[in-house]
């Protein structure tokens, strides 16, 4: 009869009154704005568990319990229902069963079945049914249509975890959801499950299962949903047809299919894997239990095996076994017949080969070898194979393949066409280095060969993750910019180990050849191709990472432009189908990772530097060169001296003299230097010293100059006690990174210099106004007669300033004799007095337009007779109404701003964005004010008590003040312990930054 019927009805109806019984229970002590009962659900679930199996903190008694209402929740259905438990081999009727829907074929009685699953969710639903006690037995049914694919080709949990994309393709999909019961065919199997499996790192697992005997299904109890995966239906036993001991055709069926089935065994070793897995769950005297178990191993299609399954007459089953086993002995026969000829085609091959190595031997103790020319032949065309050559290559070679076996090994035109091969042969094409994918492992390699340098490397962990994202390997065009010595070329060769592509590095300096490039025609004695092709000769691989040094010093002739040969070579639009002149085939470089590096930008030509992706790497802080030099330099040369790490101690207090006082550019080159000196020093002490003394040399403050000489930069500032009134400290932009830069201004002949008075300014009468009461405008006062001999009002200038600051001079006196006019009419000192402005360091030329603003408040200082505020730096462009325009290089300006001591930035308002981007270790101890305009330069860069005071609002946009903690540190580094020869590290937190180290000369 039928099994749960009405089991099933009592089962919800139970639920339903369970629900109602709790929602009036707990409707008076809701919470405000609780949700639905659907929510608590999904709130009362658990976490998934450290395997992937979610479980929910009740578990379902029985299918029909857990398909109540969707208003209700899972949980309390399942509390509600009282259906009985299934268990034991056959379960109790009155129960209802779970459908797990079978994609690739049905499940026949008594053959032991391992069902991958690789729904997640279906997965779990299996497990809280097992954790309930509820999960021993399942309904089996194939779906009536396969699905569109038996391979998983996306992630179906939905997770999109990159990592186990891969492991995916290669899983079946044997069983999983089915959207209703309406999909599945209505005889099945009854499945008791054996166990369940979930995949350690990938969503889905596998069920294994024993079918015990055909089912029909009779009443779906309900549907699939998203809170219960599978259907629950009804069933009744399918019964089986009953065998005659007489029944002399079917008998003679069974032995026939029983003789196929050996003779199979026999055929094929996969069928007798099986049969020895399965053969004790059958007896083969029995035809029913010898359909099954053909069957169950069978590969036939869906369709056939489910219309034996479904087949009720014992003959006509026998008669579909014997077809679909006669089909299978015939696949079988014909994959051992291709097995044993593929296999004597490679014995025939193996023994042709050997044939002919001993006839070469022979030939050649006859002295009849084979000629040179049929050799060079033999061994292009063998350079060739497991190559993915393009048609138009693959078609020159061949070309000259059949020009050189005309032509005789003594004529020139032979070695020509030979060398010409010879590149065509060597080139890798298609063969692609396998691209590091690990980002933590990248990150690591970095950071073990390069301290800071930020920027470099989330750029080449973008690279990474790009690739990974697109499963393909990419090519790419930078260009990292810098001053010397802050490893731009070093970390070349970091990036192709951390990416885990070959490497290849050509300098460009001074090149002014093309041919170096691009290479020679093949019509030239002695023509070869150019640095690319070479490139990837030397690598091997179409993805190397190619590192171009010094790019802004490419030279120009008559020979050509070499910046214009680069404009194909890097351009990710065109090197796809890159030429060479010698090859005169493409050649695709687009999986080329270009690194190329220089010192300014301002040399790259436009469209040049235009395809690349620049990224800017500044100087080197205290702080930051402290880093380095216990990290990288120290054991680095100590190793390279041979004097080790346990003969020589360098006191924290002598590292930090070397850092302010002899190394103070912006890279880490003239560091190393000096650090090698030391151990040379070091170095030859210890071999003169006698035998026995096996004490360490120590490197204090007191013995420093003994092994690197006098500081070459003795005084930290031009001026210890503050700048005198005229003397302003400006922040430019180097080669070598950032620098201070002092403007001097003086005057002689014509007004006496203003004395400040406080009093006086403050106690001015009200009838002097600032404003015309009449036009509301400030009164415009014209210049006075020039005094000392028609010098008045002029302007000398001085320190090899180039075009650019010599205009910004003007403005900045022009600019100044208008401010001062508005601030104190009565002030003619820029009227009837010759100016000088100097900036020091005559012997550098100097150029650019950042120092407007420091120019300008140097001549209102000298005007005033005031002197700026102490440890106070600025820089900005100005322009004749006032405004301060924005200026590049402000990292750099920073690093010498805190390398001076200084303790307050005036910057332009437009370049706050630039300074947020910095590290706070590089700002720590800075106030810094962004400006819009000179009204503010004045109020902040003077002390307001001493000069008349401003009484209008500012023109410009409202001041940007941050402010930095000085006890701002860089992260903590790891240094290995001293004498720990096993490597271990420690933590080693850097020391503070000095308080007022001096500047480098300035080269703009």
């Amino acid at each position: 009869g039928e099994y749960g019927q009405e089991g099933a009805e009592d089962v919800l109806q139970s639920a339903k009154e369970e629900e109602l019984k709790k929602a009036s229970e707990t409707s008076g002590t809701a919470a405000a704005g609780s949700t639905s009962p659907g929510a608590t659900t999904q709130a009362s679930s658990s976490d998934s568990t450290a395997g992937g199996k979610a479980t929910t903190t009740t578990s379902t008694k029985t299918a029909s319990s857990s398909t109540t209402s969707t208003s209700a929740s899972s949980t309390s259905s399942s509390r509600a229902g009282g259906a009985r438990p299934l268990g034991g081999p056959d379960p109790t009727p009155g129960g209802a069963l779970f459908c797990l829907p079978l994609f690739r074929r049905p499940a026949f009685p008594g053959f032991y079945q391992i069902v991958q699953v690789s729904d997640q969710e279906v997965l779990d639903f299996l497990f809280t049914l097992r954790k309930g006690g509820n999960g021993d037995f399942l309904a089996g049914f194939m779906t009536k249509e396969a699905p569109s694919s038996s391979l998983l080709s996306d992630d179906p949990s939905g997770a999109g975890s990159s990592a186990s994309a891969a492991a995916y393709g290669n899983l079946r999909r044997d069983g999983g959801r089915a959207a209703s019961v309406a999909e599945l065919e209505e005889v099945g199997s009854m499945l008791q499950v054996i166990n369940l499996t979930q995949y350690p790192n990938i969503a889905g697992g596998q069920v294994v299962v024993m079918p015990h005997k055909r089912i029909r299904r009779t009443k779906t109890v309900s549907e699939p949903s998203p809170n219960i995966q599978l259907a629950a239906v009804t069933v009744e036993d399918f019964p089986e047809p009953e065998v005659k001991e007489d029944d002399a055709e079917v008998t003679e069926l069974a032995k026939k299919a029983s003789d196929k089935m050996k003779e199979l065994l026999e055929t094929s070793t996969q069928y007798k894997e099986q049969f020895e897995q399965v053969i004790r769950f059958y007896d083969l005297e029995h035809p029913v239990k010898v359909a099954d178990l053909i069957a169950g191993m069978s590969l036939a299609r869906r369709e056939e095996l489910q219309e034996i399954l479904m087949e009720q007459d014992l003959k006509k089953r026998l008669e579909k076994v014997v077809d679909i086993v006669s089909k299978d002995l015939e696949f079988a026969k014909l994959q051992l017949k291709m097995k044993s000829e593929a296999e004597d085609s490679v014995v025939k091959e193996q023994r042709r080969e050997m044939l002919m190595q001993q006839m070469k031997t022979v030939m050649e103790e006859l002295g009849l070898g084979e000629d040179e020319k049929h050799t060079s032949i033999n061994q292009f065309r063998d350079a060739l194979k497991d190559k993915i050559v393009p048609a138009e290559a693959e078609k020159v070679i061949e070309n000259e393949l059949a020009k050189l076996g005309t032509l005789e090994p003594t004529s020139s035109e032979f070695n020509v066409c030979r060398t010409y091969l010879e590149w065509l042969t060597c080139l890798p094409w298609g063969i692609h280095t396998p691209e590091n994918k690990d980002i933590k492992r990248a990150e690591e390699i970095l950071n073990e060969d390069h301290y800071g340098l930020e920027d470099v490397k989330e750029r080449i962990l973008e690279h990474i993750a790009v690739s990974f994202l697109k499963n393909s390997t990419q090519g790419k065009i930078m260009c990292l910019a810098g001053p010397p010595g802050v490893g731009k070329t070093s970390i070349g060769s970091s990036i192709a180990r951390a990416l885990d592509r070959k490497f290849y590095r050509f300098s460009v300096g001074g090149m002014h050849d093309v041919a170096e490039l691009r290479g020679h025609r093949r019509t030239y004695v002695g023509a070869m191709p150019g640095k690319l092709i070479q490139c990837l000769k030397i690598t091997q691989s179409s993805n190397p990472v190619v590192l171009i040094d010094e790019i802004d010093k490419l030279g120009r002739d008559y020979r050509g432009d070499p910046s214009s040969a680069f404009l194909e070579i890097l351009d990710p639009e065109q090197n796809a189908n890159f030429r060479d002149h010698y090859l005169d085939v493409p050649v695709d470089l687009s999986n080329v990772l270009f690194i190329c590096t220089a010192n300014v930008t301002d040399t790259i030509p436009g469209p040049l530097l235009d395809r690349m992706e620049v990224i800017r790497i500044a100087g080197y802080v205290f702080e930051e060169k402290v880093a380095i030099a216990n990290q990288y330099l120290i054991p680095q040369t100590e190793e390279q001296s041979g004097i080790g790490k346990d003969n020589m101690v360098l006191h924290e207090e002598a590292l930090n003299k070397i850092i302010a006082d002899y190394a103070r550019e912006a890279g880490v080159r003239h560091l190393r230097k000096l650090l090698e000196k030391i151990n040379r020093k070091v170095a030859l002490r210890m071999v003169r010293k006698k035998e026995g003394d096996d004490g360490k040399t120590e490197i204090q403050l007191g013995n420093l100059p003994d092994f690197i000489g006098q500081p070459p930069h003795m005084s930290d500032r031009l001026y210890d006690a503050g700048a005198p009134p005229g003397v302003v400290m400006g922040l430019a932009w180097t080669q070598m990174g950032g620098a201070s830069l002092y403007v001097e201004a003086t005057g002689h002949g014509g007004a006496k210099v203003r004395t400040p008075n406080i009093e006086v300014i403050a106690n001015e009468s009200p009838s002097d106004p600032i404003l015309d009461p009449e036009t509301e405008q400030r009164p415009v006062k014209k210049p006075t007669k020039s005094f000392g001999g028609g010098m008045g009002g002029s302007m000398k200038i001085t320190g090899q300033l180039g075009e650019v600051m010599s205009e910004s001079s003007a403005i900045s006196l022009t600019y100044a004799r208008l401010f001062l006019m508005e601030l104190e009419p009565d002030n003619t000192y820029f009227d009837e007095t010759a100016i000088h402005l100097n900036v020091p360091e005559g012997a550098v030329p100097k150029d650019g337009p950042s120092a407007g603003v420091t120019m300008a408040t140097s001549l209102m200082s000298l005007a005033l007779n005031v002197p700026v505020k102490p440890d106070l730096a600025m820089t900005g462009e100005l322009t004749l109404s006032g405004k301060v325009l924005k200026v590049g290089g402000i990292k750099e300006k920073v690093i010498a701003a805190k390398r001076e001591g200084v303790t307050t930035l005036l910057l332009p308002r437009q370049n706050e964005a630039d300074y947020s981007e910095l590290k706070d270790y590089l700002k720590a101890g800075l106030t810094t004010h962004f400006i819009d305009h000179f009204d503010d330069t004045y109020r902040l860069a003077f002390d307001q008590s001493l000069v008349p005071p401003i009484n209008w609002p500012s023109r410009g946009l409202p001041v940007v003040t941050v402010e930095t903690p000085a006890d701002v540190l860089p992260p903590p580094m790891m240094r290995a312990k001293p004498g720990d020869s096993a490597g271990k590290q420690e933590e080693v937190v850097l020391p503070p930054p000095i308080s007022s180290p001096s500047s480098p000369s300035v080269s703009l």
